[in-house]
């Protein structure tokens, strides 16, 4: 039996210096547009873990083609092509690297914000609902349980960060930063994709119950950019396995980060070996989440 290859950490085999380098991706110029590079990189608590997930690139890849195929009568996204014969030289020449893992885009204006879609009572929104401290977020009926569906999805926009966590923002701060215009356009869109999600994933047999997306522009119009509805950027449950009013068994890297947190780890410690196991499980429950229909036309085109 062929053994299965190993993470892929880094995708700097091109000779070339790269455009940019996020949590997850390699970034490359390509001639006017852009190559995108999903790795395996793990990111815990916002800090890149020194830890692979094989495999994990593809099935992000995949899930943000098929949300960005899915919104398309919506909004228009930055993908060209994901086929790597469309790639300029020399990214035509590593299908083998790059295959199912990469997309060409075009460049686009990003907006520093997290639109995030929430349809469950979990993570901060728990937090913050339980505590009082709000103000970001809508009024709700008394005596919800932890991972209760919310009576209606709500958008809760964060201000995006780089180098540490992201800022939820009051209605007003989302106004005074975007204009209200966009701000309504933006917190409209993302519902609209997240509802649509959410049905895709539930015929699945997954509850997508909560998500981000990241927008950009290019020539005044509104692009879907980054990645989408993947376990990176979603909380993911099973259905057959949801009980509100307590932690939820994630199909998403919370599994990694619930693992953490158990074991009292903090972001300022020296990282904490991960078993193999456990990211063996992690990996097939990413791998699970591409049982999803897949419709036509991924490319994005």
């Amino acid at each position: 039996m062929k053994p299965a290859p190993p993470p892929l950490l880094t995708a700097d085999v091109f000779g070339l210096p790269l455009y940019d380098r996020g949590k997850i991706r390699d970034v490359f110029a390509a001639g006017e547009d852009i190559l995108v590079v999903t790795t395996d990189r793990v990111y815990l608590f916002d800090r890149v873990y020194p830890v692979g997930l094989a495999g994990k690139g593809r099935v992000l890849t995949a899930l943000t083609l098929q949300t960005f195929a899915r919104s398309g009568d919506l909004l228009p996204n930055y993908v060209i092509s994901a086929d790597v014969e469309d790639y300029p030289p020399p990214f035509n020449s590593r299908p083998d690297l790059l295959a199912g893992r990469s997309y060409l885009t075009r460049k686009v204006e990003p907006i520093r914000l997290e639109c995030v879609a929430r349809g469950y009572l979990y993570g901060q929104a728990w937090e913050a609902y339980r505590t009082g401290g709000r103000p970001w977020l809508p009024e709700f009926p008394a005596g919800l349980q932890q991972a209760d569906e919310l009576p209606a999805p709500i958008f809760t926009p964060a201000k995006k960060s780089r180098t540490g966590e992201d800022r939820n923002l009051s209605r007003r701060e989302l106004v005074e930063l975007v204009g209200e215009e966009r701000a309504d356009r933006i917190g409209r869109i993302t519902l609209e994709i997240y509802r649509r999600m959410r049905e895709v994933f539930a015929r699945a047999g997954f509850i997508l119950a909560d998500t981000k997306f990241e927008f950009g522009e290019r020539d005044g119009r509104l692009h879907l950019i980054n990645e989408a509805c993947t376990p990176d950027c979603s909380r993911i449950w099973k259905k057959s396995r949801y009980r509100p009013g307590r932690l939820q068994d994630p199909w998403d890297k919370e599994i990694l980060e619930n693992y953490l947190k158990e074991r009292g780890w903090s972001p300022l410690s020296e990282p904490l070996p991960l078993p193999e196991p456990l990211l063996a499980e992690t990996a097939r429950r990413f791998a699970d989440l591409l049982s999803l229909e897949t419709p036509a036309g991924l490319s994005g085109r």
